[in-house]
C-alpha cells in the first residue's frame, strides 16, 4: 500500500510538465518535513523538547497532540501530489498553513521556554510559504478563476 502511494507520487512527479513538477517536489519536501517531524514529536516528545527547549514537559498532551497535527499535515500534502494537476488548488491551503504558522509562532514565541527556536521555525514556516507562492505561480496555476 505504501509503496504504492510512493511510486505514484514519483509518477506523477515525473509525468507533469517541469513548472509542476518544481511545484511537486516542493510540496513533496514540505509533507515529509511535516510528516518526520509529528513522528519525531508524538514519539520522541521528551527528547524533542530536551533538544529544542531544555525545559521539562508541563502537559504531555498538547505536545503529542501537535506531533499528530503534524503528521496528518504532512499525510494531506503527500495527497495533493498524487494527482497535481487534479488538485492543485490546495496548494493554496498548504500556503495558508505556512502563513497562518509563520503568524502564530511570531506572535507566541514568548511563550515558549527559548523564543530563538521558535523564531526559527517561524522563519522556515515563512519562507516555505513564500518558495510555495513563487513556485504555484511559476506553474501557472494563478490563471484558475476565483
Amino acid at each position: 500500500m505504501i509503496f504504492r502511494l510512493i511510486r505514484n507520487i514519483f509518477k506523477e512527479i515525473s509525468s507533469a510538465p517541469k513548472k509542476v513538477q518544481h511545484l511537486s517536489v516542493l510540496v513533496l519536501l514540505i509533507g515529509l518535513h511535516s510528516l518526520f517531524l509529528g513522528i519525531f514529536i508524538f514519539f520522541f516528545t521528551e527528547l524533542f523538547y530536551d533538544l529544542f527547549f531544555s525545559a521539562e514537559i508541563e502537559n504531555f498532551f498538547f505536545v503529542r497532540q501537535a506531533g499528530l497535527f503534524l503528521f496528518c499535515l504532512g499525510l494531506f500534502n503527500l495527497a495533493i501530489i498524487v494527482e497535481m494537476k487534479r488538485y492543485y488548488y490546495f496548494v493554496k491551503v498548504i500556503i495558508a498553513a505556512k502563513s497562518l504558522a509563520f503568524f502564530f509562532l511570531i506572535s507566541h514565541a514568548h511563550l515558549a521556554a527559548w523564543p530563538p527556536i521558535i523564531y526559527a521555525a517561524a522563519v522556515g514556516d515563512g519562507l516555505m510559504a513564500l518558495v510555495l507562492i513563487f513556485f504555484y505561480r511559476r506553474a501557472g496555476f494563478i490563471t484558475e478563476k476565483g
